[in-house]
């Protein structure tokens, strides 16, 4: 194959795409109420971080890997990101300093080992930040998802079966 030519089965795709795989793969164990109950916050805040990625990437904070017919930064962010946060959140929501400290067990592995194997890898690297601003980067969005988490559950509560009889006029019989 020509140096120029665009390899179909690069290496780097079949990564991202076999650890986007992998990671919807657990959503068979993470149980179908948790899913009902986390799914809205974890998409909510994976489309954020998408939005915040692209802006960052005009940026030039950091490069991922892409071609015209694929980008890196996709599988990552509906993948891992996606389905892990859904795991954060059954496991810790409520219990907000557990949630802080998984988070930050989970965003210091991307941000300092994960970093450098992407970078070893060829998927992505950090250009105008640090790995201790990625990490503050990704805590925040930690606290995003925990707050958007938090509105939805109080919301869902509201429109709940049991809740919305008594919201119902009571009529007096004259």
């Amino acid at each position: 194959m020509e140096k120029g030519c665009v390899r179909f089965l690069d290496f780097r795709k079949i990564f991202l795409l076999t650890n986007m795989f992998l990671s919807w793969m657990t959503a068979l164990f993470i149980g179908r109420n948790a899913i009902k109950k986390y799914l809205v916050a974890s998409v909510i805040l994976t489309k954020l971080v998408e939005i915040q990625f692209s802006y960052a990437r005009k940026k030039k904070w950091w490069w991922f890997y892409k071609t015209p017919t694929f980008d890196g930064m996709y599988p990552n962010h509906w993948g891992p990101y996606l389905m892990g946060s859904m795991w954060i959140l059954k496991f810790t929501f409520g219990k907000f300093p557990l949630f802080l400290l998984v988070n930050a067990i989970v965003d210091f592995l991307y941000a300092f080992p994960g970093v450098w194997l992407y970078k070893k890898l060829k998927i992505a690297h950090l250009k105008r930040i640090n790995r201790l601003q990625f990490f503050l980067f990704m805590m925040v969005n930690a606290l995003n998802l925990y707050m958007v988490q938090f509105v939805v559950a109080k919301v869902s509560k509201c429109f709940s079966t049991e809740n919305l009889g008594k919201f119902q006029p009571k009529f007096k019989k004259h």
